[in-house]
């Protein structure tokens, strides 16, 4: 700004232009007082460049950075910084060697500062305040990560300060308030999570605030590892959708002249709705680089309007003579040829693609239920039951980063798979809380609010299949659940395993936070995952959907009565749950048609048959004849795909045609099914 004065009463919100002239509080906070700050005589141009959620692309390197490489050897004044999550979900050039790669690059690269993703502390707390921090050259930020006396915890830093050409200019980070949610509670245990914009605002008030006793600064910048959920859509959609993203949006403090996002992967270029300043995401695995120019006065601060761009760097190239360049080169390539010489044994081959919902390499779209997070799931299931067909295998979709391509599958493929090296955990939960996990998939975080991902589909082992309403209430959705083919009992305690992470609750799937017995097995899943690939030498991808959208069906079957199934693989029209019957799978066959049995012990009754158009079926018809050869009590209503080999179980009771002599089953009377959450 055009000087401390001016700077302190930005930070209540009002220029000192519209002071003079005489407009209200309320109305100065909507105008952005950068553009009534003139540059004057001998202001210069400041380029700042910021990326985000870079996951170890070390390959990418040389392209992200040479932008910044040619500004500065074009003698510019230029800050570069990241918004977080450089490691942490990495490729397998990158994550094969802890990630050390990624650190050494962005040295070479001379980045200037950077906020703290939630990756950062995928390896605990002591990793990134380790050997994280002391490997790299430059500061980690978290203004809201405070420790047991309420100070952000040394190495990290609340803000930085670099001095331009004699201005100062401060750099605030924060982290999502999710990264409870995101991380293993375990590892950050002891530290404090703060809301990221209010934590931001404490310190840009601070810094403009004239007071030199609590640091200046003529110029504040804002890495918030924190995002809109969907950069095609406009900010003030996102904001109405995502608590987190309108405090952002609206709530940021004038004082700060520049917002950089991060975390949910998205791209845009848009500007606050309080104050107008840039804000913007540079997408992810540096195939994005977010450019503000800035103008500032020798003696002040910013001036002038601010222009903001975003740079494509996935169609670009690395300008190798840059020396920067070519050092960041030599150390990709050379992580790449240690990588490939570990990861190039075969250990497995896959019969077809087993893909994420996203694709192959493309772990973003997390509301879809896959064939490669199923897979991880069953995985789970084995590895730990050793047998025991009540053991359920669940996996979180953000875990899984990368499925299989049809063909030999590598140790490297194998790795990428499930590269954050976590813990192999199993905790005990009634068939109640396991419900309630289910119902957990439409999020909600620890304070109640929907996050930037409103809905997670879990992989679930093979065991185990469930049926959806999202058309019901909240909490209330989940309307059938069976294990091992029969209606999974409330009372029960069911043990789960699968990665630490979602074992101690992560992603907002907090119930299992309530488990009781909980262990760790002593695996770590990314070696174990390998192993398990490596002894079953051929996979092939399963297409069937553990749990699919039913709208209504009959808990009473009567002999001779036709009853109805509806809204099969029907998703809700305005709904968050988008899967429908057919796979998201690489090449999935659609679905044609679908078959209704009647299943009582060792009794399989064929009642119907279905046309599946685009996905999904209407209605399906099913009629048990007379003299079935059932007997009066609880059966499954059994519904399976042709193609996909889906199957719906549906707990309901049949009820034999009067006159007809009952099998002797449940003494002749209706038999009564164990609760299963069905309404």
């Amino acid at each position: 700004m055009a000087s401390i004065t001016a700077r302190a009463a930005l930070a209540l919100g009002v220029s000192t232009a519209l002071l003079a002239g005489g407009l209200s509080t309320a109305s100065a906070t909507t105008t952005r007082a950068l553009s009534m700050v003139e540059c004057t005589t001998g202001s210069f141009e400041l380029e700042v460049f910021s990326f985000n959620d870079f996951h170890g692309r070390i390959l990418e390197a040389g392209k992200l950075f040479t932008p910044v490489e040619q500004a500065r050897a074009a003698g510019k004044n230029v800050l570069l910084l990241s918004n977080g999550d450089n490691i942490g979900g990495s490729t397998f050039e990158s994550a094969s060697q802890d990630d050390n790669p990624t650190l050494k690059i962005l040295n070479a690269a001379k980045v200037d500062a950077s906020a703290t993703g939630n990756h950062e502390y995928d390896k605990g707390w002591s990793d990134l305040s380790g050997r994280v921090a002391k490997t790299s050259d430059f500061p980690y930020l978290a203004a809201n990560v405070t420790g047991t006396d309420g100070t952000v915890p040394a190495p990290l830093k609340p803000y930085t300060i670099k001095t331009v050409n004699g201005v100062r200019v401060a750099v605030i980070g924060a982290v999502t308030g999710d990264l409870p949610s995101l991380v293993s509670p375990a590892g950050i245990q002891g530290l404090k999570i703060g809301d990221p914009v209010q934590a931001v605002n404490t310190y840009a008030k601070a810094l403009s605030d004239g007071d030199e006793a609590n640091g200046e600064a003529e110029v504040v910048i804002a890495e918030i590892h924190e995002g809109a959920a969907n950069g095609k859509d406009s900010a003030a959609a996102n904001a109405a959708s995502s608590a987190a993203f309108a405090s952002i949006h609206s709530n940021v403090d004038p004082s700060v002249d520049v917002v950089f996002n991060g975390h949910t992967h998205q791209t845009y270029t848009w500007t606050t709705s309080n104050t107008g300043v840039p804000l913007l995401q540079a997408s992810s695995y540096g195939e994005k680089l977010a450019q503000v120019t800035l103008s500032v006065n020798s003696k002040g601060g910013a001036c002038g309007t601010p222009q903001a761009q975003m740079l494509d760097i996935k169609e670009g190239k690395a300008d190798t003579s840059l020396p920067a360049i070519a050092e960041i080169d030599r150390i990709a390539l050379a992580a790449k040829e240690q990588a490939d010489v570990v990861g190039a044994e075969v250990v497995a081959s896959a019969t077809a693609p087993i893909s994420l919902a996203g694709g192959l390499m493309k772990p973003d779209q997390r509301d879809l239920e896959s064939p490669m997070n199923n897979l991880v799931a069953q995985f789970f299931h084995e590895a730990v039951g050793a047998g025991d067909k009540d053991v359920i295998g669940l996996q979180n979709p953000g875990g899984t980063r990368a499925g299989f391509d049809k063909g030999d599958i590598t140790l490297k493929e194998a790795a990428l798979a499930l590269p954050f090296a976590n813990t192999i955990m199993t905790t005990q939960v009634t068939g109640e809380q396991f419900k309630k996990v289910l119902e957990q998939q439409w999020q909600r975080d620890a304070e109640g609010a929907v996050p930037s991902r409103a809905f997670l589909r879990l992989g679930v082992s093979q065991n185990v299949t469930y049926t959806y309403d999202e058309t019901r209430a909240e909490g209330d959705r989940i309307t059938s659940i069976t294990i091992n083919g029969a209606p999974m009992d409330m009372a029960k305690l069911y043990t789960v395993a699968s990665g630490s992470f979602l074992i101690a609750g992560g992603d907002n799937f907090h119930e299992f936070g309530k488990g009781t017995n909980t262990r760790d097995t002593g695996l770590v899943d990314l070696t174990a995952f390998v192993d398990w690939v490596k002894a079953k030498k051929t996979i092939s991808p399963s297409y069937a959907h553990q749990g699919v959208s039913v709208k209504s069906f009959p808990t009473t079957l009567e002999e001779g009565v036709t009853a109805q199934v509806t809204g099969i693989g029907v998703p809700k029209t305005d709904g968050v749950a988008k899967d429908t019957l057919d796979s998201t799978g690489l090449e999935a066959v659609k679905n044609t048609t679908a078959k209704a049995y009647v299943v009582q012990g060792d009794k399989n009754v064929l009642v119907g048959t279905a046309a599946v158009v685009d996905g999904s079926i209407a209605t399906l018809d099913v009629t048990l004849a007379k003299k079935s050869g059932l007997t009066n009590g609880a059966a499954i209503l059994r519904i399976e795909t042709e193609a996909g080999k889906t199957i719906i179980q549906l707990p309901t009771t049949v009820k034999v045609a009067a006159g007809n002599k009952p099998g002797q089953g449940n003494n002749g009377k209706p038999g009564k099914l164990p609760s299963t959450g069905q309404r």
